[in-house]
């Protein structure tokens, strides 16, 4: 028998007697699975066979590259549609708000970024937009090629994916990418697909051992959107060898000054601005840190700062040595959810930065619905498929409270800082951190059973 998911494979294991081996096809590889009841225990031995796929067995397969890519150019193109009604002022402003769109003033200004004006962007980042600014003649016009750009990335980002992802995992790139609501809602309002892209690229080279490339993708990421920056030490610690570590800061520093030596040094005070201001700035009306300023404690702005600082730092240094030994993606997965809870800021679009991984968290060990997690013990898959459909429901739940809170709080931005609309968001924003927690519990947490090669 052919078993193509892993569903049927638990559920056939559990209709087959207990006291006969049973053999399966899974991936290609048969598994010839024994029971011990004295232990209640399964032994497999797992060997390689080659799979024979008839062509028309072939003409039905719906995993073809090209019906994502157009999948998600066009969940891209209904984005930038909706986000562009702001153009045409059918809807209030204030509810089909972009970043790129509100930019248009700054991209157009006069003089160049970081040398005679300030963007609040790192260097990739401000020259993306003014790029926007120099091709676009006019406000649809640079909002037209701005979210060319982006939707151009979001495709790209999905090809890497595909790449990653093996045969049986494709689907995972509809639920927790193409369709996220974040996806659908967020690919245009911000630039951070950028980021992201470079991001999923150093995935795929890391995926395939390629260690320079990806560390130099990182690095530019880094000078995209801070957040790549917290990937660097899990890849230290992952990559073997010496050699290739100190490679890897070499690539850093030097892509790094590459792209930020110039500007740093022609005017300082322009391209540090983005730093200073993540700095000095309050926590955004949506953040957890103001509903605990506001309804618990009155923290100063200092001591908020200390606080995040501390929270994010220790946790983050905790998980990732405690962890070392774990796949770079669960890595890369731990410290990227440690920095949404404990930053102060927390822009919707920060969402956006998780679907990659959650994508590929079969991947990684321990998660509900690994590859690698262990063939269950006689009545254990019922709940391995249990767990797999929580962790969909907590995604969930964690996209609408983001989306609900992104709403709600938007009106108090435009209509004058109305407290009716911060009550309003703040239920969301407690219920999106809940959520976030419960997916890190996930994420770490250690598989039960290992299978026996």
């Amino acid at each position: 028998m052919v078993l193509w998911n892993r569903e049927i494979f638990y559920k056939t294991y559990q209709s087959l007697p207990l006291t006969v081996p049973k053999i399966v096809f899974f991936e290609n590889f048969a598994y010839i699975l024994l029971t011990d009841r004295s232990i209640t225990a399964v032994y497999a031995l797992r060997v390689r066979v080659v799979r024979v796929q008839f062509p028309a067995v072939r003409q039905m397969k719906k995993n073809s590259l090209p019906s994502y890519l157009y999948l998600i150019f066009g969940v891209g193109f209904f984005s930038a549609v909706f986000h562009g009604l702001g153009l045409l002022k059918i809807l209030p402003w204030y509810l089909v708000y972009s970043d790129t769109l509100g930019f248009f003033e700054r991209a157009t200004a006069a003089g160049f970024p970081y040398i005679s004006k300030f963007i609040e962007y790192p260097v990739i980042t401000g020259l993306f937009i003014q790029l926007g600014g120099f091709l676009g003649e006019s406000r649809a016009g640079y909002y037209w090629i701005s979210v060319a750009g982006l939707i151009a990335c979001a495709v790209i980002a999905t090809y890497f994916l595909y790449q990653i992802l093996p045969e049986t995992q494709k689907g995972r790139l509809l639920r927790y990418w193409i369709f996220a609501p974040s996806m659908v809602i967020f690919l245009t309002t911000n630039w951070d697909i950028l980021a992201i892209t470079l991001v999923v690229a150093a995935l795929y080279f890391f995926h395939k051992e390629k260690w320079y490339w990806g560390a130099f993708l990182l690095s530019l990421g880094f000078s995209t959107k801070f957040y790549p920056i917290l990937y660097f030490l899990p890849l230290l610690i992952k990559v073997p060898r010496w050699k290739n570590r100190l490679a890897i800061i070499g690539i850093f520093v030097a892509t790094t000054a590459a792209l930020n030596g110039f500007f740093a040094y022609y005017h300082f005070d322009f391209w540090y601005y983005f730093y200073s201001l993540n700095a000095l700035r309050d926590p955004n009306p949506d953040s957890v840190w103001t509903i605990i300023r506001y309804f618990i404690r009155p923290f100063e702005m200092n001591t908020v700062n200390w606080l995040s600082f501390v929270l994010f730092g220790g946790s983050y240094f905790y998980l990732i040595l405690k962890n070392r030994k774990e796949s770079l993606l669960k890595l890369f997965t731990i410290a990227t959810l440690l920095f949404v809870l404990c930053n102060k800021i927390f822009s919707p679009q920060y969402l956006l930065w998780l679907l990659p991984f959650f994508v590929l968290m079969p991947e990684i060990n321990g998660f509900p619905g690994s590859r690698t997690s262990a063939i269950p013990r006689h009545n254990m898959a019922r709940n391995e498929g249990d767990s797999h459909r929580s962790f969909t429901t907590w995604f969930y739940l964690l996209e609408f409270s983001n989306l609900a809170a992104f709403f709600s709080i938007l009106p108090w931005f435009f209509l004058g800082h109305d407290m009716f609309y911060f009550y309003l968001a703040s239920p969301f924003v407690i219920i999106r951190h809940i959520c976030l927690i419960a997916i890190l519990f996930y994420a770490v947490k250690k598989k039960e059973i290992e299978l026996r090669r």
